[in-house]
């Protein structure tokens, strides 16, 4: 009998440690969610040096925005050489963009010469509004997937009544063409203009 009872509690407390395992909350998964990774259909070398032409080109844009003519020959050469660096050839696997990409280029020179030359800052803000819609063409063509860009206008950029526009990083408006120090507004204008449009081709996650 002894026995008996003796195998009952033995299979009992069997019974009872299996249940504390199996009801046991099991540890937390400490290993991190992986995050998706961006990948760009163009190769790093040409994102990178697209980056660094763009930003360079936002330098430019709020040196215009703080009227320092000191700094614009400085900044557009730097543009200059930056866009020399874009691998373009990486395009020739489709002619028709790489046509069409590089055919700006020689344009690019004239704007840039024009803005760090000795001219009145009106026509180098004039070259300004034209690099800046040839640029933003040119990222709009090849689908350039790096980051958002913005595209903003002024409606009256020259003579209170003429628009141009400029490219951004972000949807804020930070005018170019009126700044900080316009003759007849001061910097009462620096925020006049709007977003007209965007590019955001960027890459998908995997």
């Amino acid at each position: 009998m002894k026995k008996i009872v003796l195998l009952v509690v033995l299979a009992l407390i069997g019974v009872l440690a299996w249940w504390l395992l199996e009801t046991k909350k099991k540890p937390k998964d400490e290993t991190p969610d992986l995050q998706p990774v961006a990948v760009s259909k163009y190769s790093r070398d040409f994102i990178n040096a697209v980056d660094t032409a763009l930003n360079n080109y936002y330098l430019l844009s709020e040196t215009f925005v703080n009227w320092d003519s000191t700094l614009l020959a400085d900044r557009a050469k730097n543009l200059q050489t930056n866009i020399e660096k874009v691998p373009f050839d990486e395009l020739k696997k489709d002619t028709v963009i790489y046509q069409t990409a590089t055919s700006y280029l020689d344009g690019f020179k004239t704007d840039l010469a024009t803005i760090a030359g000795q001219g009145d800052i009106t026509s180098k803000r004039r070259a300004f509004n034209t690099f800046s819609d040839n640029l933003y063409t040119l990222l709009r063509v090849v689908k350039y997937d790096g980051g958002k860009v913005y595209m903003a206008e002024c409606p009256m950029a020259f003579n209170d009544s003429e628009a141009a526009m400029w490219l951004s990083k972000t949807g804020e408006i930070r005018n170019p063409y009126l700044g900080l120090h316009h003759p007849r507004y001061k910097g009462g204008m620096l925020e006049c203009g709007e977003v007209k449009d965007s590019l955001a081709f960027m890459a998908q996650t995997k």
